[in-house]
């Protein structure tokens, strides 16, 4: 979807710090960048604003240069009813507005087709932490995603990343975890000092408790005791924020070009 534009004239866009989605394990080493958006509908819009950007992606489909947005609804929480559209894995460079023979067409599309059943839109970028997290090969069975804020304690960043680090390497080396996650920050747009964990499930089903537990695989590794002792050390550098789930769109993420 052509952002790059067509974003300046949605009308004054707030910045939140609304977590970012949804993920592609990267295929090539970028900055691991994301434009995300959030999306309101006008009141009773919602149909016709999905009809819009269906007919809007598939015109969209062959623009060599357009990015192509990732969309999802929010199905719990305080956001319960808006959509996330996110293009991903850009380099910062990617952000540089560039001139193509389609973008007035693009841009007047928009305008007249999309642009009227929005009624809000929200915008920030996102960057996913490369270091720490295990994404699987294959997303394409997960259509569920919950995304959990913690917000680090000012003072408080070392002991935060270095513990997650270690938890990090516990699950890595351990082996057993039978979950995926990744890590997500705000770079412009959203809350300083908070991380965004996103973990993806294939079903609801998916999303029932699994054995081993997170504490049986620390405790096995560490000793249930250390165990303690350190999530009760680490639990004091954050504050856990909001939960919300989503929901993958591939109906509204097709450019008309998917067999």
């Amino acid at each position: 979807m052509h952002f790059k534009k067509t974003l300046i004239m949605l009308g004054s866009l707030v910045l939140i710090s609304c977590a970012p989605f949804v993920l592609a394990a990267d295929e090539e080493k970028n900055d691991r960048l994301a434009r995300v958006v959030m999306i309101s509908a006008h009141d009773g819009h919602e149909k016709a604003l999905e009809e819009a950007i269906t007919s809007y992606h598939h015109s969209m489909g062959d623009k060599e240069g357009a990015w192509r947005y990732t969309w999802y609804s929010i199905l719990t929480g305080p956001d319960t009813g808006k959509y996330i559209a996110r293009s991903g894995d850009h380099n910062w460079a990617d952000f540089d507005t560039e001139d193509h023979d389609w973008n007035k067409a693009g841009d007047e599309k928009f305008r007249s087709e999309v642009q009227p059943h929005i009624a809000d839109s929200v915008v920030m970028i996102s960057q996913l932490d490369d270091k720490v997290g295990v994404w699987p090969e294959d997303w394409s069975e997960y259509q569920y995603f919950s995304l959990t804020d913690w917000h680090i304690k000012p003072g408080h960043g070392s002991q935060f990343i270095d513990g997650l680090k270690k938890i990090d390497s516990i699950l890595k080396k351990d082996g057993g975890w039978p979950n995926y996650y990744a890590f997500s920050t705000a770079v412009s747009g959203g809350n300083g000092n908070t991380i965004t964990i996103i973990s993806p499930r294939k079903n609801f089903a998916d999303m029932a408790p699994k054995k081993p537990t997170f504490y049986d695989v620390m405790g096995k590794a560490m000793g249930h005791d250390e165990s303690r002792a350190f999530f009760a050390e680490w639990s004091k550098s954050y504050e856990a924020g909001q939960n919300r789930l989503l929901k993958r769109r591939n109906d509204l993420s097709d450019y008309g070009d998917k067999k």
